[in-house]
């Protein structure tokens, strides 16, 4: 039998409300736009992130896919990038890559085009329907461009095929064993070896390599920080309840259960992470599938691991925690949560599938083995080393956790949550300027 050892958090003074009828959606930042956005480096293996990702930092994958779950449109990209891009295996669905550095794959593909402000070597790789735009030098070997245009400052193509589009090269153009089937060429230079065929050729001095920017990145982060520390801010008005089994007093060693109840528009609830971190225990949402719910962990370094999620709502853990059953939720128990760590320098999730959005801006975050269903937007991301045995008893090498489409704030909140809005702009307004973590 459980015992109910502490309760974290109470019922804060009511805000003033504004008069009944429907508001809009809590002013996110930009940052819940992309299914992950990391400030810094990202590094993983044999996984996805089923939505749009961003990294301002360098990104190391390998065995890797993005974009899965995004409506197509080739017109916007899946990837950004604001350093460079080493990827092995895997592929770029459902939009360009954008890369404000150089960008190398092997035996990737790329459903829509690329755009480099650096090199671009691609290696056993495909671009299936989309521009090439490289304001350094591209090298095509062993790939295939199934449709869509090259821009580059230099060009090296080996066994390597154009099918449909023009190529213009600023400098020169070197074809080993390759193709352009259909279209021109336009360069200053041309190298065509004896097994090349190209058509059209135009001796020329083509214009620069044209390029889509890639995205604010500072800006963005700033914006973020700000308002994850303004979410942390805020007056705790949820009730945490933490339980034991058995013991009429707990330490976070002892924790088996953690509930967060609430009855308001927007909940505001408050625990420590050091209780946050206890394993091999359940949390339980109890509030409406239509509030907003953010959870604030205060402490410096967070462990989530071996927890499993329950709603009151359906009175019982999520379905598709059931390995047994092939079911994938509609998102409308997990986009109103989110963990916000707005202390943690340092989050470790893993064997865990967390029904919520994860923020953490000033932590480097060791993911593998596990979830996110929702955004996950964080200083950095990397994945150790980690081996596991599966129930055949064989080792294998943790994968990078995946983080599934689907994004903080898509609920509908009445009107009484106007007043909290105004609170939370105010503070962005009055707030100094500068990031900085406040002492707790």
């Amino acid at each position: 039998m459980k015992t109910l050892c502490s309760t974290l958090a109470i019922m804060a003074a009511a805000l003033t409300l504004s008069p009944a009828g429907k508001a809009g959606q809590i002013p996110l930042s930009d940052a819940f736009d992309y299914n992950a956005f990391i400030f810094g480096d990202y590094t993983g293996y044999k996984s996805d992130v089923e939505g749009t990702l961003a990294v301002g930092g360098n990104l190391n994958v390998s065995d890797f896919d993005v974009g899965l779950l995004l409506s197509p449109d080739l017109s916007t990209s899946s990837l950004y990038v604001g350093g460079n891009i080493n990827y092995v295996n895997g592929t770029i669905r459902n939009g360009q890559t954008t890369v404000n550095g150089n960008l190398s794959a092997t035996g990737v593909t790329f459903e829509g085009g690329i755009n480099a402000n650096g090199n671009v070597s691609l290696i056993e790789s495909q671009v299936a329907a989309g521009n090439i735009n490289s304001q350094g030098s591209l090298v095509l070997e062993n790939s295939e461009v199934l449709q869509g245009d090259i821009n580059a400052a230099n060009l090296v193509q080996r066994d390597s095929s154009v099918n449909s589009g023009n190529v213009s090269v600023e400098n020169s153009a070197v074809f080993v064993n390759s193709q352009v089937t259909s279209g021109s060429l336009s360069a200053a230079t041309v190298s065509l070896d004896a097994n090349s065929t190209v058509n059209n050729v135009v001796i020329t001095t083509a214009n620069s390599p044209l390029n889509e920017p890639t995205i604010d990145f500072t800006r963005i982060a700033n914006e973020v920080t700000e308002q994850s520390l303004a979410f942390g801010s805020m007056a705790v008005n949820g009730v945490t309840e933490v339980y034991c089994a058995g013991k009429t007093t707990c330490d976070a060693s002892d924790i088996d259960g953690i509930v967060f109840s609430g009855d308001a528009d927007i909940n505001i609830f408050a625990i420590d992470a050091a209780s946050l971190s206890s394993a091999n225990k359940s949390i339980t949402y109890d509030f409406s599938s239509t509030s907003y719910n953010i959870i604030n962990v205060f402490g410096d370094s967070v462990e989530l691991f071996n927890t499993g999620f329950y709603n009151t709502a359906f009175e019982g853990q999520y379905v598709d925690n059931n390995p047994a059953i092939d079911y994938r939720h509609d998102g409308t128990y997990t986009n109103n949560v989110l963990f916000n760590f707005l202390d943690a320098s340092n989050v470790s999730l893993h064997s865990v599938g967390v029904k919520g959005s994860v923020l953490a801006p000033f932590a480097d975050v060791s993911f593998y083995n596990g979830q996110i269903d929702g955004n996950l937007i964080a200083a950095s991301l990397s994945t150790p080393q980690m081996l596991l045995t599966n129930n055949a008893g064989d080792t294998y090498t943790a994968p990078t956790g995946q983080v599934n489409n689907y994004r903080f704030g898509l609920v509908e909140v009445p009107a009484p949550a106007t007043s909290w809005l105004v609170l939370l702009a105010a503070f962005f307004v009055l707030r100094p300027n500068g990031l900085k973590r406040e002492a707790r």
